[in-house]
């Protein structure tokens, strides 16, 4: 029989990623767990992948403060499917080297094995992310539509 997570231990691994205490979440840490944080490292150096639990804790205890205090993730909607959680939310957090709010949308795709999380996928609005991040609108240039697409 295939592995299924529950939805009480997904909740539970939230409610510790609230805390953003790498002790709490270590104890939902899979040994050899990755975690991917998808956007430009260059303007939003939070973003970046690590790889086993040392290293997500680390990110934790000393790449993330560096760089923002954590306010609040608002979970708009969670979902729980065999061995895999969707999440869609807001995250707000306080610039450290500006003292700027950044809020921005974010999804989380997040893969259990024994109870543990093995993957951890992030994809956020990294263009708001990035332009709160800089504190400007960023010039994407004349043309941000595909060729493909057609206007009607």
């Amino acid at each position: 029989m295939a592995y299924t997570v529950s939805r009480a231990v997904v909740e539970a691994f939230y409610r510790a990623f609230d805390t953003r205490d790498g002790d709490k979440i270590a104890e939902f840490l899979h040994d050899d767990v990755e975690w991917s944080v998808y956007g430009p490292a260059e303007f939003i150096q939070v973003c970046g992948q690590w790889r086993g639990k040392a290293a997500v804790i680390d990110r934790f205890a000393r790449v993330v403060p560096k760089v923002i205090e954590f306010k609040r993730l608002e979970r708009e909607c969670l979902l729980v499917d065999g061995d895999q959680s969707a999440m869609l939310g807001r995250i707000t957090s306080l610039h450290r080297g500006t003292g700027r709010t950044i809020s921005h949308r974010t999804t989380h795709f997040v893969r259990y094995c024994d109870d543990k999380v093995i993957s951890f996928r992030v994809i956020s609005d990294s263009l708001d992310a990035a332009e709160q991040f800089i504190g400007h609108h960023i010039d994407l240039g004349e043309s941000t539509t595909s060729p493909d697409l057609v206007s009607v």
